[in-house]
């Protein structure tokens, strides 16, 4: 996509923080002459922390972005840099010190609540020159926090492994048995560490798996997608959508095929 004025990629956490963080990205505004537009951010089912950097107006700012099942919208302007870290389902609240599910989106600015995440991090943020120091700076903070794996609770990492790996195809009973769990149990333990329930979750992950399909193939045949995604039908499938990112399965796919795209974190 040659003529795209946005650009998005994403990259794996290494296997030492792995447990804590789900993946790193990276969102720009790419072209010299971007008019400014408002971005819609959909569901993604995970806490994020992010960095924000632009020249052209002397930026560099910490934000906090909660967890929502509706879509996020902000406004971006040219030269507009966003790098991201999203935070494991599993050990959220742990890194947190507090319920996810009572975190909301905003600008962390001269706050003390996430002093032990934020200490001497924007600065060093800002001295990056690019997408991969970023993640070594984020990477570093997460190592000088001294969590363990033990920290996290572990059958939600698991069942959060399973959801990934499905592409939030599962049942919930499928995934209390996988791990030995009663559905009320997994239930608790999960909304405990992330803030969401696991059919929360898995259901924004489906969108994502869709969102990734319409980057990587030139046509989507709906009805198959439907079928693939384990809904009784198209207007099943069309349905989600609007419940979850106030669009339609087609105008979705115009807003991401709007953004170029480079690896993503799978």
């Amino acid at each position: 996509m040659p003529n795209a004025s946005m650009f998005y990629r994403e990259t794996a956490a290494s296997p030492e923080i792995a447990p804590f963080v789900l993946s790193f990205w990276e969102f720009a505004a790419t072209a010299e002459d971007f008019a400014p537009l408002v971005h819609e951010v959909f569901p993604e089912g995970c806490v994020s922390l992010i960095y924000k950097r632009n020249k052209s107006f002397d930026i560099d700012a910490l934000f906090i972005h909660g967890l929502s099942l509706e879509t996020f919208k902000t406004e971006i302007f040219a030269d507009d840099v966003f790098w991201g870290m999203r935070f494991m389902p599993s050990a959220c609240r742990t890194i947190l010190h507090r319920d996810p599910a009572e975190i909301e989106s905003h600008p962390l600015g001269e706050s003390i609540e996430y002093a032990h995440l934020t200490e001497n991090l924007l600065g060093r943020l800002a001295a990056c020159e690019n997408f991969d120091e970023a993640v070594a700076v984020y990477e570093a903070k997460i190592k000088s926090l001294g969590l363990k794996p033990e920290n996290a609770d572990e059958k939600v990492a698991d069942v959060v492994e399973i959801i990934e790996e499905t592409g939030g195809e599962v049942k919930v009973s499928e995934l209390a048995k996988a791990v030995n769990l009663s559905v009320r149990q997994l239930e608790r333990r999960f909304r405990k560490s992330s803030g969401l329930s696991p059919k929360q979750y898995a259901r924004a992950r489906r969108i994502r798996v869709t969102a990734i399909s319409m980057v990587e193939k030139s046509e989507m045949n709906w009805a198959s997608r439907a079928a693939e995604m384990g809904f009784t039908d198209q207007a099943h499938l069309t349905h989600e959508f609007s419940m979850l990112t106030g669009r339609s399965p087609n105008s979705f796919a115009e807003r991401v095929k709007r953004i170029e795209h480079g690896e993503f974190s799978k």
